[in-house]
Order: structure tokens, then sequence, then C-alpha cells
């Protein structure tokens, strides 16, 4: 009964919310407040950096900050104060310090064996106190000069004293011993805002084009943000606006919020895969997070928004948005790249023992970081805009030879000239000569050509297989044609590995000046086309586009040999997106040319050899049975011709 009756309850239906295939546009009032926030962002990215900067020209005394310990003339370790790395400033210089040279006592007081700058690794690396970070106090932080006594001990045990009076004329010494001024020195880690011009270009193409499309713009906020939040703007800020730090810190993660989510859901708002949904619900963890978790996190869901892409790519048939996504991949190639860089630049800067390597690996890191942001930005921005979308390939093919090329000869370089200098070092006991280093050089030099054929081979099989069938199969494929099929098959297989070798939207064939086979257009479009396009068939294989025409800016002569007229014209459209082809599938239809003027040569000679044979063969056929009629004396009879056969 218990069973019966539970069984025939009704219990209220509950329906669960609809998540919907695709965020939709802005609409109002919410582009409306889109838009003032928009601005709010765009006025802090110009005004922000531009008062950063004339803040840093315009502060003396913060230079010392880019090196730890520079105050007292002296650069030390991160991971233990006590260590110097190298001496920067006359003073120091002439006093004998050397790389190495560890701190014993400052004013005479003892320290810890092992002081790291952050106290929460002091635990179990020798116990360092508080009095240790009080007497490091003035050196690392300190503002008003002041005059100190460190006793310092050589690797070899030597002990010795230092005086020195604190202050910034240390490392603005070591700044005019290699040029450079200390009013150019207080912006030597601001070098990324180079790229700052081409970003703000950037993010107002992106809004400004289609207001209400989301992803756009809110890509475009997060650079805005980005660039609002970062240095020189975060300067502007604390010291001049008086804003909090934890203000600008959260609009530094609002910023890459906005930027993941753009990620994961380029290029049209979709919500498929449907993990994008959870990951996008936990972006604004962000807020609440610090320091190395913080960037752990950023990383995982920057993994997530590629993996997304790709998984997007693949569920892409060949189209413009496929080319959209592989151009949003190549900036975060781009991004993943010259980010890793400008990381290892930083952590490369913490270890090196010269004033101006420590220099040079900033400047570096900051460009670098500028270019990661560029790059990020620059693949979003063609996406978007669909500009020259089916150009990624080349695009990708040739970063990926520069970048592999440039590392297989600088591992070709590093190697030889390690092995070399340890073999010297072994049977001579010295290896400071120059030898290995110009053997090195020499042979890398030599080894550069062979390197680049089979990189730039590997990269077109892998990014351009489309390129590589048609400059390579083509050939072979009218070759194999022109001795057994027709004319008619042989120009229908050209054009259709043309097709789809460039991407065309349309293609057409001309034979003897007529319009022989066409595809993706009209026969009566294209003798429209001659008519009122004088000059089109010019037969220089040097210039074979012709960029103003809309409908054949290629018209490549098929000329069977050197001296010989063409015995036809290929006509290539534009792609899609309306651009041209690239210069290198130009360069394959020249290649190509050749082959399918000798084909087309070859095929009409064969079928006018076959006609003619067979005109003979009939001919000979009639005249056989009228002798057979003659001598049997019966009536002559039809020969079948091989047409009505």
């Amino acid at each position: 009964m218990a069973t019966r009756f539970w069984g025939t309850l009704q219990w209220p239906a509950l329906a669960l919310p609809r998540i919907p295939e695709r965020i939709p546009d802005l609409r109002r009032p919410w582009s409306n407040i889109f838009e003032l926030l928009w601005f709010a962002a765009l006025a802090l990215a110009i005004v922000g950096p531009i008062a950063g900067t004339w803040y840093r020209f315009t502060t003396q005394g913060e230079n010392s900050a880019l090196m730890l310990g520079s105050r007292a003339g002296l650069v030390l370790s991160q991971d233990d104060l006590t260590k110097v790395r190298f001496a920067v400033g006359a003073d120091a210089k002439k006093a004998g310090i050397e790389p190495g040279d560890k701190i014993v006592a400052i004013e005479g007081i003892p320290i810890s064996q092992v002081v790291p700058l952050d106290p929460k690794y002091a635990v179990g690396k020798g116990h360092a106190t508080d009095t240790d970070y009080a007497l490091f106090s003035p050196i690392i932080e300190g503002n008003q000069p002041i005059d100190l006594s460190l006793t310092l001990k050589s690797p070899s045990g030597e002990v010795s004293e230092y005086q020195v009076r604190t202050g910034e004329q240390h490392i603005e010494h070591a700044a005019r011993s290699v040029g450079m001024s200390p009013a150019m020195l207080s912006v030597v880690d601001l070098f990324h805002i180079l790229t700052y011009p081409f970003l703000l270009f950037a993010a107002w193409l992106l809004h400004r084009r289609k207001r209400e499309d989301l992803i756009s713009s809110v890509l475009s906020l997060a650079v805005l943000l980005t660039i609002g939040s970062e240095q020189p703007s975060a300067s502007f800020l604390s010291f001049v606006a008086d804003i909090p730090e934890s203000w600008h810190r959260h609009i530094y993660d609002l910023g890459n919020i906005c930027l993941l989510a753009g990620i994961l859901l380029f290029p049209f708002g979709q919500l498929r895969p449907r993990i994008v949904v959870p990951v996008l619900a936990l972006l604004p963890m962000l807020f609440f997070l610090h320091g190395d978790f913080y960037r752990a996190c950023f990383v995982i869901f920057m993994i997530a928004g590629v993996m997304t892409m790709l998984v997007r790519l693949r569920r892409t048939p060949p189209s413009a948005a496929r080319q959209q996504i592989k151009w949003a991949l190549f900036g975060f190639s781009g991004y993943s790249l010259f980010l890793s860089v400008a990381l290892t630049c930083d952590m490369m800067k913490l270890t090196v023992g010269s004033f101006g390597s420590q220099l040079t690996l900033e400047i570096f890191a900051g460009l670098t970081f500028g270019l990661a942001f560029l790059f990020l930005q620059l693949g979003l921005l063609i996406a978007l805009m669909r500009f020259r979308l089916y150009d990624a390939e080349v695009v990708i093919s040739r970063s990926a030879n520069f970048a592999l090329i440039t590392l297989a000869v600088a591992a070709v370089f590093a190697a030889t000239a390690d092995g070399l200098k340890q073999v010297v070092l072994n049977y001579y006991g010295n290896s400071s000569g120059t030898g290995p280093v110009v053997f090195a050089a020499a042979l890398a030099t030599v080894l550069i050509n062979p390197i680049q054929e089979r990189i730039q081979k590997w990269s077109e099989n892998r990014f351009q297989k489309a390129l590589v069938i048609l400059r390579d199969d083509l050939p072979d494929t009218v070759r194999d044609l022109r001795e057994t099929s027709s004319l008619a098959e042989l120009i229908e297989a050209v054009l259709g590995q043309i097709m789809k070798g460039v991407r065309t939207t349309h293609v057409a064939a001309t034979i003897d000046q007529g319009v022989f086979r066409t595809r993706g257009i009209a026969k009566e479009k294209v003798e429209e086309w001659k008519a009122s396009t004088p000059g089109w068939d010019k037969t220089d294989l040097k210039d074979i586009c012709e960029a103003k025409d809309k409908i054949f800016p290629l018209r490549i002569p098929l000329i069977p040999g050197e001296g010989e007229e063409p015995a036809g014209f290929l006509l290539v459209g534009p792609r899609p997106d309306g651009s041209i082809v690239s210069k290198d599938e130009q360069k394959a239809l020249k290649e190509v040319a050749e082959p399918i003027g000798r084909a087309i040569r070859t095929v009409v000679k064969r079928v006018a050899y076959e006609r003619r044979l067979e005109s003979m063969i009939e001919s000979n056929a009639r005249r056989l049975n009228e002798l057979e009629a003659k001598l049997s004396g019966s009536p002559i009879a039809a020969v079948p011709t091989s047409r009505s056969a």
C-alpha cells in the first residue's frame, strides 16, 4: 500500500535554468553603463602612464630600489642579504669588495649566517632575527643617508672593514659609468610603455568597430585596465592620486578577469563546451588571491582558455571563424613566448654578477613584457577585425621558422663553444682564449642554411599543407593527366586543386582567349569582366597581381616554355575576406604555371593527333569497304564512324 501511494504521488516539477548557447551582445542600458566604464578606463590608460613616467623623472632618490642594497654601494642576494653579488659605485670598488664576499657584521654587531629578504623564509636558514633585519633596514629601504660600518669576509677568509655613507650616489655613479643618466635610470624598468601607443590603438579599434560586440569590447577594456594599473600608472595612482594600493590592485585583477573571459568566450561568446561556464564563474576569485597562488591560478585559467580554443578549432569546419581562432592562437603563442622571456630575464637579473648585465636584463625584460601583450592584442585584433584572416598559416609558419632557427643556431653555438672550452681546459689548463668562440660562431654560420631548410620544410608541412600540395603535387597531377584525360578533365582537376590550395572564392581558366572552365563564378560574369578589363592578358609572369581588381586580382599566363605564347590563363579571385592570396601562394602559382601550360599543349596535340588518326582509320575503313563491295558486286555498306558507333 505504501509503495502504491508514493508511486502515485505527483511531485511539483522543478524547472532548472536553461543555459543559453552564447552570451548576448550589449544592449541598452547595459551598453551605456559599459561605455562610461570604458571611457573612464581609457582616460586612466592615457593619463596614468604619462603622469607616472613624469613622476619617475622628477622624483629623485628611488633609483636604488632597482638593485637590492645599492644604497650602500653593494648589490645583495634576495635569498641571503649577507651575500654580495657585485659592487656598484666607486667606494665599494675602491674598498676591494668582490662578488661572493659576505657581510658578517654591521656597526660591529654580528649577524646571522643567512638572512633571506622575506622573513617567512628565515626559519631553518640560520635563524635570522629581528635584529638582523633592523641592521639591514638602512641598506635596503632607508630614506635618509647615514654612515655605516660593514665587516665583510671574502671566500678565502680575509676580513675587511667597509665604511660607507648610504644614498643614491652609488648607483648613479655606476649608471654614469655606462653612459646612462640618473633620470634615464629611474625609468629603465618602464621600457614596456613603448608598446602602449599600439595597445591603445588596438583597444580603440576593438571597441569602436562594433560597440555592441561583447567579446571585442571586453578584450578592449582588459587592455585599458591593464595599462591603467601597471607601472608607471601604478606610481601615479599611489603617489599622485593617493588611491590605496588595494584599489588599483583590484583594477589590475578586473583587467585580468576581462582578458580571461574574452579568451574563454572567443570569438562569438559561445558557451560551448559547457566546461566554460564553471570556469567563467570561478574568475572572480582572482580578486581574493595574492602572490604565487594568484599567478598559478591565472596560468591555469589561461591554459583553460587556450584548451577551449583548441576544442573550438577542431570542431569548426574550414571557414572565416576557423581562421579567426587560428589568429587568436597565434597571439597567445607570441604572448606566452615573450612573457616567458620576460619572466626568465626577471629571474636571471637577480643572479648576474655585474651592473651592466642586470641593467641589460632589466631593459630586455620590460621590452619583452610589452611585446607579450602586443602580440596577444595583435592576434585578437586581426581575428576580430577580420583583416587578412587567411594569412594566419603563413604568419604562424614564418614565426615558427624564426623561433626554431634562432634556438637551433644558439644551441649549436653554445654547445660547441662550451665543449671546446672544456677540451682546451682539460688539455691546456686555460680556456680564456677566443678560439672556441670563433670556431663555434663559424660552425653556426655554416650550419644555418641546412638548419633553415629543414625547419622551413617541417613548418610548411605542418602549417601550410594546402600550399605544399599545390606546389608539389599539382605538377605531378597534370603530368599524369596529360597522357590520358581530356582537356576538360585536366582543367577541372587544376581548378579544383588551386581553389583548395589558395582558398579563393572563385577561379577560371581561359584557352585561346575563350572562357573554358569556371568555379565559383558564372562564365557570363567572366566574359563581362574580360570585356571591361583591357590588358588583362599580359604575358609577364613577374607581374601577375592587380591589387585594385576585386574580381580577378591574379592573372597567371600558362606559358609552356621560354619564348612561347601562353596556352591559356588562370584567373584567380580573392579570398572570402576580400584579401589577395599571399606572396608565398602567388609564388607557388607561378611555379606551377609552366607544368600546366605544357600539359595543356600536350593534351591539345594529343587530342588533335587522335582525331587525325581516327579520321585516317575511318577513311581507310571506307576504302576497304568500297573495294570489297566492288569485288563481291554487292551494294556499298556505310562505314560507322567512331562518333556514331
